[in-house]
């Protein structure tokens, strides 16, 4: 079942996605398998990531081998996922 992904990087800021773009993350995310969309920013208390995958081991795998690599020493991020029930194009 496709899943979105909600997570928050606390303390981080619009620079955060600078560091992913230059470690390649960024560039990957499209080609992952099952990665359907991404949207993310800066909020008042860091970094909000949204993502929907095909399925929550899709983007779990997605996280180990390319996100976690590239995150801070002791970083451990608290992510939440919901089952996706509707999706809408952009009209």
């Amino acid at each position: 079942m496709a899943v979105i992904m909600i997570t928050e990087i606390p303390g981080a800021d619009a620079s955060f996605i600078d560091g992913m773009r230059a470690a390649g993350v960024v560039e990957a995310l499209s080609k992952a398998p099952g990665f359907v969309s991404h949207i993310s920013g800066a909020s008042d208390t860091g970094y909000r990531v949204i993502e929907v995958f095909e399925s929550r081991e899709a983007h779990q795998a997605w996280y180990d081998s390319h996100v976690a690599p590239n995150m801070p020493p002791g970083s451990e991020l608290k992510m939440e996922y919901i089952d996706l029930t509707l999706s809408l194009p952009a009209t």
